[in-house]
């Protein structure tokens, strides 16, 4: 998910898979006209379109809002790949839609966003401060990606002799060491995008007690990427020299990954939350699946933060004809329960305290995400916590990778500081 450099690397235009989470019982569309929402009387809403969330979700998922309020909703594919390639385009081409899913605001179309710091319904939606560009908030979303997770076979640790999921480093070395023995892949890696984001996702609680808003330390200069994650490096390093992670795991594509955990040859398996949906389809899974959150830092309260992003988010073009009808709809689809529990499901989305009913293995993630003393920004960041570049995820794969073919710790540090400096 290479993305362009614009203004110092702060362009973040990235994607959030669809899906969500319940919350209180907010009443929707309780105010406004009902008056036309464009020309033709619609407000258009743009959508990324999947196999499960085709055209008839979309519309289904509307029909209750358009019968309470009367207003008429519109919903539209992309006209490119995907959002993301095509909101800018008509953006450019004036046939920008009203109302636009998936994708969040950068600093090109945040201008041509409206801004609903001022909306009391929007200010409790999952990760809305954490995604303010400055003052203004342009995006609201559903639910949240939780992306800190370690999912583990129980029985794998019963025959290791664990009792009990690790909350430091030692700890968990010493589970590693306990699972090999018993004849168990200790950690499940991958490669392609899999390889830099497990080590970044296991390693998010951590950094982030050492270092809260690194990448904001980074982009001030207090702080060097490279040494921010050098111990991270060391950690990995550790573990391939030590077998816990299988080399040739590198060569792996993350569906094969999942295969292995799955039938059961796997003890320890870094994931996000989109993994559950995996796991929940998987009804003849040969062990109990555990979900916990990983170490701490040296002398750390467990569990620290955990990296999350916003998922499925909401933006409303500037200008539109029915500006209340457009704030009407986009309130009913994150806070009314019914629409987030009807877009419940697909990639594994969560909120935080949802109450709602759940399987076993949502309900332990649900739990990480319950106990987590903070969402915080993952990879190259979010909002006002952002790096100073962008296409940070894949250049810290190529040196994540590059620890398997015998690079130092000390020489990734140093790549990934040379990278950051070539790319501000």
């Amino acid at each position: 998910m290479t993305m362009t450099s614009v203004n110092r690397g702060r362009t973040v235009r990235g994607t959030a898979l669809a899906a969500a989470v319940p919350l209180l019982l907010v009443a929707a569309c309780s105010s406004g006209s009902g008056s036309s929402g464009s020309e033709d009387g619609e407000i258009r809403m743009l959508v990324n379109l999947t196999d499960n969330l085709d055209q008839a979700y979309w519309e289904k998922l509307v029909e209750p809002f358009e019968e309470k309020t009367g207003l008429k909703v519109k919903i539209e594919g992309p006209t490119g790949k995907s959002v993301a390639e095509s909101f800018p385009q008509q953006l450019a081409a004036g046939t920008a839609p009203d109302v636009i899913q998936s994708v969040f605001p950068d600093d090109d179309t945040a201008p041509e966003l409206i801004d609903l710091s001022g909306e009391a319904w929007a200010k409790d939606t999952p990760m809305f401060d954490e995604y303010a560009m400055g003052e203004q908030h342009y995006a609201v979303g559903v639910g949240t990606q939780t992306q800190s997770l370690v999912f583990y076979n129980k029985s794998a640790f019963e025959k290791a002799g664990i009792s009990e999921p690790p909350t430091t480093w030692d700890e968990l070395a010493e589970d590693l060491a306990d699972l090999k023995k018993a004849g168990y892949t200790p950690m499940q890696t991958a490669g392609d995008y899999q390889t830099g984001l497990q080590l970044q996702q296991i390693y998010h609680p951590t950094l982030n007690q050492l270092h809260p808003k690194w990448q904001t330390a980074v982009d001030q200069e207090k702080l060097s990427a490279g040494d921010a994650y050098k111990p991270a490096f060391q950690l990995y390093a550790d573990w391939i020299k030590a077998g816990y992670i299988n080399k040739s795991d590198v060569g792996l594509s993350p569906s094969q990954a999942d295969g292995n955990f799955i039938a059961g040859k796997v003890g320890l398996y870094t994931n996000g939350s989109w993994f559950a949906a995996t796991l929940n389809k998987s009804t003849d899974l040969p062990f109990e699946v555990g979900v916990f959150s990983p170490p701490a830092a040296d002398g750390q309260a467990h569990p620290g933060p955990q990296g999350a992003t916003m998922a499925n988010p909401y933006m409303i073009r500037k200008g539109v004809a029915d500006e209340d009808g457009a704030k009407q709809l986009v309130e009913y689809l994150v806070t009314d329960p019914k629409a987030i529990e009807a877009q419940l499901g697909s990639d594994g989305v969560f909120r935080k305290d949802s109450g709602l009913e759940q399987t076993e293995i949502d309900a332990q993630i649900q739990g990480v995400l319950d106990e987590a003393p903070a969402l915080v920004a993952v990879g190259e960041g979010q909002g006002n916590v952002r790096l100073p570049v962008t296409g940070f995820n894949p250049k810290f794969t190529e040196v994540a990778q590059s620890l398997y073919t015998g690079a130092s710790p000390a020489d990734a540090a140093g790549a990934i500081d040379q990278w950051v400096d070539e790319n501000r």
